[in-house]
């Protein structure tokens, strides 16, 4: 099999015709599909559209599950947020609550409506079954909706709070929320039985009030249809760096903590990648292998076992590790595994992840890559390896430095916080607490690892950046220092 010939399958899951082929089964996808957990939260690239992919295959199995997937496009959540009624006036967590529990059960009920046609239907079936015509089928676009209420309350109100303390009634009025609520419990009663996946929710999301009030509105609306009945199963996917600003702008952050967070330990992994290689092989006319990564990858980098090095230049996430395979066999001419081609193509892979990495942070922390710009000039050739000290003094230079204009720079530009700074590019997973001694003796700890509260008394650069930002590893031997490019 000639490696540059292998497919790695594309990085959209929703683009990838072959996706179910090489799903990997988790114990975090067997309590998804045991229905115990209601929020997947996960970075970008950690698989969450995969899961959720999957996850509609399976319900979509019992043929007397209705399964609804929900995913705004990017132009109809913008079209939201950019009105200026919505951003002034009515753009709150209750008022998208109702919106949603409106959207979900119009979407469950058209679903229900359509597969019934023809068929003899009760009362509530038939309500269900009108829906499904007078809407051609598919319930309104999220857009619509919400400009169907809008409209709605305009017609009575200014401004949500002339409603006063019959503010949730009159939105459950106007959002026919009682109407739909009672087909729902009814339909269910008989044995219907109802999954919502809803993902994308990120796109067009730009960390505002209203984007927040928007999701934490979902949340909300979850909450209450799961109550409405247990046939109803609701799945929300969530970028899990917006998940914790969502937590911190709710007093009912205890709802929802119960919640599946996307982990991959390097065996589970690699998995991904022999899956991948295997169902190539089948497609080029060879057979499987029980462990066929090494068909293709070399046994070691340097003193590194090859898996051990390509899991240290991941943030943990199955896109990652996918596009540095890429990378890889791309490069390879021959059969046989190279050496030299993987580490020839780490440059490109860095830079690739140094440009995600901005692109993923960019509504909270706008301009990173004028920051990462900057680092690439001023410290090319520093070692990875950093004291406080000097790390401070790195920081303290952007900061006197960068002319960057957004309001979460200029803040930290106004207390001289180098501290604060630190902290972000923590946050971002762009550097680690390196922790000496202990039990486990010395280590890094990323922040995509785990709950942990960072010292800073010494600080790495991780991996996947190092070759984008130009660091060495300084070695002291007998009084004279040694540069290895890392």
């Amino acid at each position: 099999m000639k490696l540059a010939d292998i497919n790695w399958g594309d990085d959209s899951a929703e683009r990838d015709p072959a996706l179910l082929c090489y799903f990997v089964h988790t114990a975090a996808f067997q309590r998804l599909k045991d229905k115990q957990k209601s929020i997947i939260i996960g970075r970008k690239g950690s698989g969450k559209s995969a899961v959720r992919k999957k996850l509609e295959q399976h319900f979509s199995s019992d043929l007397g599950t209705h399964v609804i997937n929900m995913s705004p496009s990017y132009n109809a959540v913008r079209n939201v947020l950019n009105d200026t009624d919505i951003i002034n006036s009515f753009g709150t967590e209750i008022f998208f609550q109702h919106t949603w529990i409106r959207q979900i059960f119009l979407d469950c009920l058209c679903k229900f409506g359509d597969k019934i046609k023809g068929k003899f239907a009760t009362a509530s079936a038939e309500f269900a079954r009108d829906i499904s015509v007078q809407m051609n089928r598919t319930s309104k676009d999220f857009v619509e909706n919400i400009a169907d209420v809008l409209t709605r309350i305009k017609g009575k109100v200014d401004g949500l709070g002339e409603f006063g303390l019959s503010l949730e009634k009159e939105l459950r009025n106007i959002a026919d929320v009682d109407a739909l609520e009672h087909h729902m419990r009814v339909l269910t009663g008989e044995g219907a039985k109802f999954v919502i996946l809803i993902d994308d929710l990120d796109l067009g999301w730009n960390n505002s009030e209203a984007a927040n009030n928007l999701l934490l509105g979902l949340l909300s609306a979850t909450n209450y249809i799961s109550s409405v009945s247990h046939n109803i199963y609701i799945c929300i996917f969530l970028r899990e760096d917006i998940y914790e600003i969502l937590i911190t702008k709710t007093q009912h952050s205890d709802k929802y903590r119960n919640v599946e967070r996307i982990r991959w330990e390097i065996q589970n992994l690699m998995s991904i990648l022999n899956e991948r290689i295997n169902y190539n092989r089948v497609r080029m006319s060879a057979h499987k292998l029980d462990n066929p990564f090494y068909s293709v990858f070399p046994q070691t980098i340097g003193t590194s076992v090859t898996e051990n090095w390509m899991y240290e230049r991941t943030l943990g996430r199955p896109r990652e590790l996918i596009q540095l395979s890429r990378y890889y066999t791309e490069a390879v001419e021959y059969e046989e595994p190279s050496v030299e081609s993987l580490k020839s193509c780490e440059y490109s892979y860095s830079e690739w992840k140094l440009d995600d990495l901005c692109a993923e942070y960019s509504n909270q922390y706008p301009g990173l890559v004028d920051v990462f710009s900057y680092w690439k000039t001023k410290f090319f050739r520093i070692k990875y390896h950093l004291k406080k000290s000097e790390i401070d003094d790195m920081l303290l230079s952007i900061l006197s430095d960068l002319d960057l204009r957004e309001d979460w720079f200029l803040a930290i530009v106004k207390d001289t916080d180098t501290t604060k700074l630190l902290q972000t590019l923590y946050e971002i997973g762009f550097i680690g607490d390196f922790v000496l001694g202990g039990e486990g003796g010395s280590k890094t700890v990323y922040s995509y690892q785990g709950r942990h509260v960072p010292r800073f008394e010494e600080v790495q650069i991780h991996p996947c950046f190092r070759k984008a930002v130009g660091t060495v590893e300084r070695i002291r031997n007998r009084g004279q220092s040694v540069e290895l490019d890392t």
